[in-house]
């Protein structure tokens, strides 16, 4: 904006050549006791007139790259979903660039006033004020500066290019260039000061018209780049951080005694920073009165300039400078994110390591610190605060346990990281009571622990494996207490499992047994047995491969072990591992990556790459809805049914890690996935016979504290929000595909009871025994359905003990039987024995034989007869029948 007429801005002030000669002359005379001259370096004089002889073009200098395209760091700052919600900022020095036009021409107007007065007159240097300065500092014992606002503005972009170099060598060389007391740089300061004044008017002309308020002549750039690389306080650089640190408000809304405040702070930002507080003998001492006596200078400087009226400049004098200032300290870091620290920590890892961030050797971390991005990520305000009330109302950061609760929250059809909380403070040195750097909710190389115990919530991913590996949830699997041995389980890809004579007998919730059950209620129930029982018929190789593709890996980084206890949970995870399995079988097997970022844009609007969208079908449909439907009936009928939400379906699961160290529940509904974890964070510590939060309890499960968490959180996030139910389970899927029976004849009744629980079936013993001169006594005489048919796992088996013993009937034939049908139990192929002709039962007494018409044993006709004794089409006694009609009759 041009703050003078154009006319003033003209280069009718232009330094001759031998005003800058007598000027040097006379600044070297004197500038010894100003103390510029160090060391006996003096200015080369012969040079300088020799270079002036052969024409005053070789007194510019050529400008380097870092004049001519500057590069100033910039703060960043990371948002919610929204755009709007800030979160924190990030910066190696807290500075926003803004254009001319969004400065207040108070601001540029108390600038010049101060540092340059007749920055509107020369052209770079200011022959007139080295004179000046040069003499004020022979004559009396200050010790002014003479640098233009041009110089200055050399000088600092010098600097900051040295400390933008990747090289520390090379830093140091440039530091040192940029910063070296002596004449020499000074000339070459002030011979570069002209050449950039020369090169931005030939750019932009030298007439600053005051209808446009932005840039239209070289010396409004030249003020532009000045207030936005110049220190206004401690790491607070350019006017538009300082008018948001100051006063709360944009640097185009800065009044005049608001300007001279922040125009007084450059010349020594450390003495006239009025927030400044020193530390005195007494206590802490504020820095007002400094500051307040450099802000009356500019405005004496401005009214004596004719910017101020005399009133005016009364006016803001008498006003102090405390009450002028509004300060709000900038969201410095994620320990300033008040409602998602944890996640903001998650955000920074995912720059500072993400390949997108750092390739073709670009930082992730340098471009976050200095490259002004505005960071657009996916976190739900709404949900986050709810997640962290629901939190801190189950688990308070002070419980005298140390306990910790930590979840994350996913949209299930992009991976999108809706919110990631814990109950405890952030604090980067971890030195604040009740706080931690480390965000439980991820891995350890993204800021996280080693990872918990998972307990049963690993369950649905050996429950995956065991679909996709053709079985099905109504299939049968014994829950008693069995030992495995070498041979029992099967490792294809890294050699067999062998215990070392050490037998692994696991069991249930007090190391009890549980009867044979369907792979559904075995889901429901979280039966240990049952699921140890599913996993040996597994390769483990094929369960990692499953952990893998749903995005399970350990929290440590460490691979995965292929052991019979990972069915158990044993395998360290995150909460934000656990919700990516939840998520992929909430999308139908999809699986997407954690997405936690939306859109990164640069100061003047450009995009930056981010990690994109990464869904894959990890598993097929059919399965993933499978174990949807299994974890269903966990809501409705097993461990989660207390706690199953209102009004609305889900799936969920409910871990409990060995002794009770670690509780869990992962859950979801076709719009939400959450998972919520609770734990001691450093050591694995018993959740019993104590109080943790305001329940006591002699044993801690998942469903305990986690699972009234999870609903209290998915209540209140999904309120207002559709009704949705989940895809249906297939026929396959639940029932299995028809398999042979087994012949289990001749077996013992548990090696039959084997054998059918193998092939999925449920197995029952009549209580009928079947005589047998076939089979041993004890063994199994006969089955039903035979051998060799088919029916589907679930289905079940009923088998039929031999024994030697006839039954009752062989001897006293029940009254009311009919001799003509076989009983069930009879073995034979052909009725009635043979030995019923020589030695009948008692009460054999065959009917319908001889002249019998009627059957006495069932109150029937015998065959051949009517009910009233007559031969069937032998016609009555009434003579009005057609029994005699023709034979070839077809009625």
């Amino acid at each position: 904006m041009g703050i003078l007429s154009s006319s003033r801005a003209r280069r009718d002030g232009q330094v001759t050549l031998v005003q800058l000669l007598a000027a040097l002359l006379m600044f070297i005379a004197f500038s010894v006791i100003g103390g510029f001259l160090i060391a006996g370096i003096a200015l080369p004089v012969a040079t300088v007139a020799g270079s002036a002889a052969n024409g005053s073009a070789e007194l510019f200098e050529d400008l380097p790259d870092d004049l001519a395209n500057p590069r100033l760091p910039q703060q960043s700052n990371i948002y919610a979903r929204d755009g709007e919600t800030l979160l924190a900022t990030f910066y190696s020095q807290n500075r926003v660039v803004v254009p001319l036009e969004e400065i207040s021409p108070w601001m540029q107007k108390a600038v010049v006033a101060i540092e340059d007065k007749r920055f509107w007159a020369h052209n770079g240097v200011d022959g007139e004020g080295i004179v000046a300065a040069a003499y004020r500092n022979l004559t009396t014992p200050e010790n002014p500066g003479a640098s233009t606002l041009t110089q200055q503005l050399v000088k600092n972009t010098l600097l900051q290019a040295a400390l933008n170099e990747d090289d520390q060598e090379a830093q140091e060389q440039a530091l040192a260039e940029a910063t070296e007391v002596s004449m020499a740089r000074k000339i070459r300061e002030w011979r570069l000061a002209l050449a950039f004044e020369e090169n931005l008017n030939n750019q932009l002309g030298t007439d600053c018209t005051g209808e446009n308020p932005a840039v239209d002549c070289g010396k409004e750039e030249v003020l532009q780049q000045y207030l936005n690389i110049a220190q206004f306080g401690s790491n607070i650089y350019g006017v538009e951080a300082a008018a948001q640190y100051f006063f709360s408000k944009p640097a185009k809304e800065l009044t005049a005694i608001e300007a001279a405040t922040i125009a007084g702070i450059t010349q020594n930002p450390t003495k006239h920073d009025p927030t400044r507080v020193f530390q005195g003998d007494d206590g802490p001492v504020d820095n007002y009165e400094n500051a307040e006596e450099r802000r009356d200078t500019v405005l004496y400087v401005m009214r004596e300039q004719g910017m101020l009226t005399e009133a005016e400049y009364d006016e803001y004098e008498a006003i102090p400078v405390e009450e002028t200032l509004n300060v709000s300290q900038p969201k410095f870091s994620c320990a300033a994110a008040q409602d998602a620290p944890f996640f903001c920590d998650y955000v920074t890892k995912i720059i500072r390591f993400d390949e997108v961030f750092n390739a073709d050797g670009q930082s992730g971390y340098d471009l976050l610190l200095t490259g002004g991005l505005n960071i657009v990520t996916t976190l739900d305000v709404k949900k986050q605060r709810i997640a962290n009330e629901e939190l801190r109302n189950t688990l308070p950061p002070d419980d005298p346990t140390g306990f910790a609760m930590a979840m994350v929250a996913l949209d299930p059809e992009t991976g999108q990281v809706l919110s990631m909380a814990q109950n405890r403070e952030f604090d980067p040195a971890a030195e604040a009571e009740n706080s931690t750097s480390i965000n439980y909710a991820v891995d350890r190389k993204m800021g996280g622990s080693r990872g918990f115990s998972p307990g049963s919530t690993f369950k649905p991913i050996i429950l995956a494996e065991w679909l996709n590996s053709g079985h099905s949830l109504r299939q049968i699997v014994p829950g008693y207490i069995q030992e495995y041995d070498d041979g029992d389980w099967v490792d294809s890809c890294e050699g067999p499992v062998l215990f070392y004579g050490n037998k692994w007998k696991p069991g249930n919730t007090g190391n009890t047994g549980a009867r044979s059950q369907s792979v559904l209620q075995a889901t429901a129930n979280s039966v240990n047995t049952a699921y140890v029982a599913m996993s040996s018929q597994l390769d483990l190789c094929d369960v990692r491969t499953m952990a893998q593709s749903l995005g399970f890996e350990r929290a440590d980084g460490q691979p995965f072990e292929l052991r019979p206890s990972v069915t158990l949970g044993t395998q360290n995870g995150s909460p934000l591992a656990m919700a990516e399995v939840m998520q992929t079988f909430a999308n139908e097997g999809i699986h997407c990556e954690p997405i936690a970022i939306l859109s990164i844009t640069q100061p003047d609007g450009t995009e930056v790459p981010v990690p994109q969208e990464d869904c894959r079908q990890a598993i097929d449909a059919d399965v993933a809805n499978g174990v949807t439907y299994a974890l269903q009936e966990v809501m409705t009928d097993g461990s989660g049914r207390t706690n199953q939400l209102a009004g609305r379906p889900s799936a969920g699961k409910t871990g409990t890690a060995q002794d009770n160290t670690h509780t869990w529940f992962a859950g979801f509904t076709p719009q939400l996935v959450s998972v919520f974890w609770l734990g001691h964070p450093d050591r694995d510590v018993k959740q019993q016979n104590m109080t943790i939060g305001d329940t006591w309890a002699r044993y801690f499960y998942g469903s305990t504290l986690a699972l009234p968490t999870w609903e209290a959180f998915m209540e209140r996030s999904l309120e207002g929000a559709e009704v949705l139910g989940f895809p249906d389970v297939t026929s396959d899927i639940l029932n299995g595909v028809p398999v042979r029976v087994p012949d289990v004849r001749g077996r013992s009744e548990d090696s039959a009871r084997f054998m059918a629980t193998d092939a999925g079936f449920l197995f029952r013993v009549s209580e009928e025994p079947v005589f047998s001169n076939e089979y041993e006594a004890g063994t199994i005489a006969a089955q039903s359905p035979q051998a060799g048919s088919t029916m589907t796992p679930g289905g079940t088996l009923t088998v039929y003990v031999a024994t030697d013993s006839y039954p009752d009937w062989w001897y006293n034939w029940p009254s009311g039987w009919d001799r003509n049908t076989a009983p069930d139990d009879y073995w034979g192929s052909s009725w009635p024995p043979a030995e019923f002709e020589s030695n009948p039962p008692n009460g054999w007494e065959p009917q319908c034989t001889g002249d019998d018409v009627f059957n006495e044993d069932t109150n029937q006709p015998c065959p051949g007869f009517d009910a009233d004794g007559n031969p069937v089409g032998g016609g009555g006694n009434n003579g009005g029948g057609n029994g005699g009609g023709n034979p070839n009759d077809d009625d």
